[in-house]
């Protein structure tokens, strides 16, 4: 161990609501919100990995970056192959296919990057907008999207102990559709089709799933998993009543199972934005537990966002990330994230996109 605090696993929920997880909050963990600045799945998941805000990173992308605003690292014949396609989708008048790069070419740094070098070990499970991955300091299996096309595990020693149903036990939108080829439509269509019922039971079968793949998986210093369930169902059926009482039920599941089976020192739950009805909403949750809780200083009147989950990680085992969030253990003043004008333009804009294309 680099060291002494131990263990840190890190539990994601995509859309996980702050409002929501705490009147469900049966473990009595200490919670609070979680601003997401652009509360959307690329921006903000990415922006949790770096520190950085969407003006920096510059993923603005609900499922991170398409080869046409910007390109991944050393993956210049897959751009040529992709204008080459498209050039002949449009003779044939085919529909044309988005390529994305999710953990992509950015001046941000990730924070898996930064803390392996000085000693951190990884294991990164099914956390979004990590695809293609690249070597870390231990194990890291993507999430989504999942772009099977190029590097979705690391090491290649790992090959044997994945499931072959992996991309669709990560997220219910693999069960349906290819984001790269298919509409937001055509997979809330087909799980509207399938039934609340039907869809809630798979689902907990997957998450278990997952959990039993993570804990097989060698051990770190940071443990990193993620479940999109939340979000997916709240699109589809809204997180309201029943729905919600259900899909909360299975995220204390899923914790409690976690922290009984890894036996962390801290605990740290955290998600990229939260999700009421069927809509997103601007506050996640940021909950803790363990020698992590009493590290953490929140002064009154400061929200949290998710700018500062990268160097709070960093600052409580002790390590440097530079980025432009927080560190909530220094006991500092901190900066309020905000947007710019033109961030809130684009924002606007990006809200009004996601429901013209059926995904709000």
């Amino acid at each position: 161990m680099v060291s002494p605090r131990g263990k840190v696993l890190v539990i994601g929920f995509d859309a996980l609501d702050y409002e929501l997880l705490a009147r469900h909050n049966a473990r009595g963990m200490r919670l609070a919100p979680l601003l997401a600045p652009i509360p959307v799945t690329g921006p903000s998941w990415t922006s949790m990995y770096t520190g950085d805000s969407v003006a920096r990173h510059g993923v603005w992308n609900v499922f991170g970056l398409e080869f046409r605003k910007r390109y991944a690292q050393n993956d210049r014949l897959q751009i040529v192959l992709w204008y080459l396609y498209n050039s002949w989708a449009v003779i044939t008048f085919k529909k044309w296919r988005k390529r994305y790069a999710t953990y992509a070419t950015t001046p941000s740094k990730y924070v898996w990057d930064t803390l392996g070098r000085q000693g951190v070990s990884f294991k990164i499970v099914n956390m979004p907008i990590t695809c293609p991955v690249r070597p870390v300091n231990g194990v890291h299996i993507g999430g989504f999207p999942l772009v099977t096309r190029k590097r979705w595990y690391y090491p290649d020693s790992l090959a044997g102990r994945i499931p072959d149903d992996y991309p669709q036990m990560s997220d219910m939108i693999q069960w349906i559709a290819e984001p790269e080829w298919h509409s937001n439509r055509r997979w809330k269509r087909r799980l509207e089709e399938m039934g609340a019922d039907t869809v809630l039971k798979r689902t907990e079968g997957d998450a278990h799933r997952m959990i039993d793949l993570f804990l097989h998986l060698p051990p770190a210093d940071v443990e990193m998993v993620q479940f999109s369930f939340v979000d997916r169902i709240g699109h589809v059926f809204d997180m309201s009543g029943r729905i919600e009482d259900r899909c909360y039920k299975l995220v204390d599941e899923l914790v409690g199972r976690l922290v009984e089976g890894s036996s962390p020192a801290s605990v740290l739950i955290v998600s990229d934005h939260g999700c009421q009805g069927r809509g997103h909403t601007d506050y996640g949750c940021l909950g803790v537990e363990g020698e992590l809780a009493g590290s953490i200083r929140i002064p009154e009147g400061y929200t949290p966002s998710v700018l500062d989950v990268a160097p709070t990680l960093a600052g409580f085992l002790g390590c440097q990330h530079p980025c432009e969030g927080n560190d909530l253990t220094a006991a500092d003043r901190y900066r309020q994230a905000e947007l710019s004008e033109e961030e809130q333009r684009e924002k606007e804009r990006m809200m009004q996109h996601l429901k013209d294309i059926g995904y709000l």
